[in-house]
Formats: structure tokens, C-alpha cells, sequence
């Protein structure tokens, strides 16, 4: 599971989304998601918010509620489920 300390100064994207997380905006982690041009950096962004949103799901419920079938968010979700055992 990614480690959910982000370096601000190496990575200002992610640990903005993260810090969004905590105060349940999704705004920052759809910005992460859209951002990222590479697969390996799509995929750490996102196993990296999964693991966020097992801590706190209100943020992404947020985002779904305000973007149905927006695919970066229905995608963190699937992949939080995953983490999840489901």
C-alpha cells in the first residue's frame, strides 16, 4: 500500500489531494487524477488516494455525488474496494 506522506516540495499535486482529503474536497484529487499523463503515475496517484479514501470515504462519496460517472473517481472507488477485500 502506498505510503500516505507525500513530499510537498516533490510532488505538490498529490499532496495537495491528499490534504483535500482530509477536509473531504475532491476538487485536488480530481485535479491529481487529470494530471497524470503516465500509467505508472496514474496508478500510484490512485492506489495512493484508494488508500486515502479507506480512511476517510466521505471525500470520494463527495466526488461521486458531484460527478456521477466521472471514470477517475469511479476508478479510486474500485480500487479502494480492491484494498478492501471486495
Amino acid at each position: 500500500m502506498p505510503d500516505l506522506q507525500v513530499d510537498p516540495e516533490k510532488d505538490p499535486v498529490l499532496a495537495r489531494a491528499l490534504v483535500g482529503t482530509l477536509r473531504d474536497e475532491w476538487r485536488p484529487a480530481a485535479d491529481a487524477m487529470r494530471s497524470a499523463r503516465e500509467w505508472e503515475r496514474r496508478a500510484y496517484i490512485m492506489l495512493t488516494l484508494a488508500a486515502a479514501a479507506k480512511r476517510r470515504v466521505k471525500w470520494l462519496k463527495n466526488w461521486l455525488k458531484a460527478r456521477p460517472g466521472d471514470r477517475d473517481a469511479v476508478a479510486v472507488h474500485n480500487t479502494m474496494e480492491s484494498l478492501n477485500g471486495h
